[in-house]
Formats: C-alpha cells, sequence, structure tokens
C-alpha cells in the first residue's frame, strides 16, 4: 500500500516534467530510472548481496527489465502527454485482471469464479472510461488515444509481477530491483537513440523533477513493493497496490482540477470492485 502511494504520485511528476520541459516519454522513462540506480546500487553494496546468476536468470532479467519497465513506463509516460492522470491511473489498474489471467497460466495459481468475474467487470470497467460504449468511434481524440496507451501500460504491467514473483523466490528486493533497472535502462537508451528519441535535460529544474521521479516512485517504491511480494502472492500484492489509482485521482483533482464523467466514474467504480473482488477470493 505504501508503494501504491508512492507510485500515485508519477502522474502528477509527470505531467509536471511535460509541462515545464520538452523531455518525451522515452528521455523521462530512461532518467527515471538511471537517477534511481545508484540509491540501490548502494543499498546491494552495503548489504552485500550477491549479484551471480545463472544463464536462465540473466534472460528472466532481461525480459523483465524490457516488458515490465521498457514498455510499461514508456506507454504509461506517453499516455500522460494525451489524458488525464485519473484516466491513466485507473486504466493502469486493469493490470490485476492480467495478472489473475498470467498467473493462472504461468504460476499456475488458482483461477476461481470470483476472479473471472473480477477480469469482467475490469474490462467493463475499462470500456467504459477509454468511450468503447459511447458511440464515437475510437482512437477519434487525444485523450482516447492516452486511454489506449494506458491500456497498453496495464498489460506491460502485469508481467512486473510475474517476473517479480519469479526473480523474487530466491533474489532480495534490492538486487531484483538493481538487476531490472539496469537491463530497463539498457533497453530505454537503445531504443532512444535508436529512434533519436533521447534527450538531455538542460535545466536544474528538470533534473530536480527527474530525481524526484527516480527516488520516490521508482527505487523506494519497487523496493517496498517487492519485499511485500515476497510474502504474498501475486494477485493479492497486485490489489494492495490499489492505493496508486485512488492517490492519482484525488492528487488530479486536487491539484489539476481534473473531474472523472460519469462513464468514468462508473469504470473506476467497476475496476475497483474487480481488485476488491480478487481480494476476498484469492
Amino acid at each position: 500500500m505504501v508503494a501504491g502511494v508512492l507510485w500515485g504520485t508519477t502522474g502528477i511528476i509527470v505531467k509536471t516534467i511535460y509541462a515545464v520541459t520538452l523531455l518525451g516519454p522515452i528521455s523521462i522513462s530512461f532518467f527515471r530510472l538511471v537517477l534511481a540506480l545508484p540509491f540501490l546500487a548502494c543499498l546491494v553494496a552495503v548489504k552485500r548481496y550477491d549479484l551471480s546468476m545463472s544463464r536462465r536468470e540473466l534472460g528472466i532479467f532481461a525480459g523483465f527489465g524490457f516488458c515490465s519497465l521498457t514498455v510499461f513506463v514508456t506507454l504509461y509516460f506517453a499516455s500522460f502527454a494525451y489524458t488525464t492522470v485519473q484516466h491513466a491511473a485507473a486504466l493502469l489498474y486493469t493490470a490485476p485482471a492480467f495478472v489473475a489471467l498470467l498467473s493462472w497460466m504461468i504460476l499456475k495459481e488458482h483461477m476461481t469464479r470470483a476472479k473471472v468475474a473480477a477480469v469482467v467487470f475490469s474490462i467493463l470497467g475499462a470500456s467504459l472510461i477509454v468511450g468503447v460504449f459511447s458511440g464515437g468511434q475510437l482512437f477519434s481524440s487525444r485523450t482516447q488515444i492516452g486511454d489506449w496507451l494506458a491500456v497498453g501500460s496495464g498489460l506491460a504491467y502485469s508481467s512486473w509481477y510475474i517476473f517479480g514473483k519469479v526473480l523474487g523466490r530466491n533474489r532480495e528486493p534490492a538486487v531484483v530491483c538493481f538487476v531490472g533497472l539496469c537491463f530497463g535502462a539498457v533497453f530505454l537508451f537503445l531504443i532512444g537513440v535508436a529512434t533519436g528519441a533521447l534527450q538531455i535535460p538542460n535545466d536544474a529544474t528538470a533534473w530536480e523533477l527527474l530525481a524526484l521521479l527516480g527516488l520516490g516512485p521508482t527505487a523506494l517504491a519497487y523496493l517496498i513493493y517487492l519485499a511485500g511480494l515476497k510474502l504474498i502472492d501475486a494477485t493479492k500484492a497486485s490489489v494492495f497496490a490499489l492505493m496508486e489509482p485512488i492517490t492519482a485521482v484525488i492528487l488530479g483533482f486536487l491539484l489539476l482540477q481534473e473531474t472523472l464523467s460519469n462513464d468514468s466514474l462508473l469504470g473506476f467504480t467497476l475496476i475497483v470492485s474487480s481488485i476488491l473482488l480478487i481480494s476476498y477470493h484469492s
């Protein structure tokens, strides 16, 4: 839950970066990870954690870094350029529905009727927020484009739980975070250079905001969350991070004067209900 609150501040920080700098999602994503790494590296060094790993582990870490960090943060940060903090955070939390399905297929966790109902609720909720039932054309506005990017980030985000659960069985949370973020940063750097999208911040304000993003909603949040993931199953862990969209909705309303339409509010309620349904019947 603490990690969820920290993650819930992400949208406000990213929106502020977009407002005061010319940085794009690739650059923000890259520096977010890079600025989180020194903190995690110091922790790993002080604790003298073992960083040796097999080729299989190396491959899993690479998948973790690419799917759960590179793809996720790029899509999520890109969505903030088009849609509201509230929409992006709500749609990101279709992830528990994806987690329920992936945990059933990959981790062999039990798929109950409640989980099936939760997946249906989550899909209906996301459809309401995106505007599937409104009768208009999809992808017809900037907000809808951002909404679909947020749904894509939710799918990528769900892999975070699966990789985290597998890697966390025999690894300390700080090691999983550090190595995963290293791979994520490398992939983002390569993509940024190849596409010409990587930009270097040129003022102190940009660096301060990126440092805040790297420390709070990244290094500390991931470390705290992975520590909790060692104690409960992947589906339940995704539920307690519900504090993220709740925090984002409150901050979006208080700081950016964002409000949810009736359809979006119903959709948000369905997504929250799906998460609670998974929680109480897992």
